[in-house]
């Protein structure tokens, strides 16, 4: 009888997992970068950040990043979010979601190391690199208006109907001339409840 439980258990938290992760029905890959239509990237953003069990009001960011790789078939999508750990403020960590043709809406978290290429020191608190951090405050305006970037680039390029973004990062320029955040140690792929 137990050994049923555990059988009817695991069949159901795998049927809920794999309907979480859209597996059941994923819909199309994307066909442009997230961000090119209004409030699309601050979605993922938010989705992003209720995985790492924090929202726009409380984080600072060390990087948002959105890239897209055109390939017939078989286009790629990235958003990543860089912040400040929301359970320690010393460390940062790296939430990403992918989806792909083969690799369907995936959401994976990695810490990360700061170091300097000055000292090639590591910076290991708070102090250390708060001066490279932003707001979603901070974000907004840029965010909000990525979309009208877009369409401008495409149309100053030359390649308005045959090309597109690949890639859109916000960063602290200053402190990135500087220093190098590096994925390291655990990578683990995230429940993706909210995908």
């Amino acid at each position: 009888m137990k050994k049923f439980f555990r059988s009817v258990l695991a069949v159901s938290t795998l049927s809920m997992l794999m309907t979480s992760c859209s597996f059941l029905n994923p819909g199309p890959v994307p066909e442009d970068i997230i961000g090119d239509q209004p409030g699309e990237l601050q979605a993922k953003i938010n989705e992003l950040l209720d995985q790492a069990g924090t929202d726009s009001t409380k984080v600072e960011f060390a990087e948002i990043s959105s890239s897209f790789l055109y390939s017939p078939g078989d286009n790629t999508a990235n958003v990543h979010v860089q912040i400040i750990s929301p359970d320690d403020k010393n460390k940062m960590v790296q939430y990403s979601w992918s989806d792909m043709k083969d690799r369907r809406n995936m959401c994976e978290k990695f810490d990360l190391t700061v170091s300097t290429f000055l000292d090639n020191d590591v910076v290991d608190s708070y102090d250390g690199y708060k001066e490279m951090l932003f707001t979603y405050d901070d974000a907004r305006k840029y965010l909000n208006n990525l979309p009208t970037y877009c369409k401008e680039a495409l149309e100053a390029s030359g390649y308005k109907d045959n090309g597109y973004i690949d890639n859109f990062t916000m960063s602290n320029k200053q402190w990135r001339d500087r220093s190098m955040l590096g994925q390291h140690g655990r990578h683990k792929t995230v429940p993706k409840s909210a995908f």
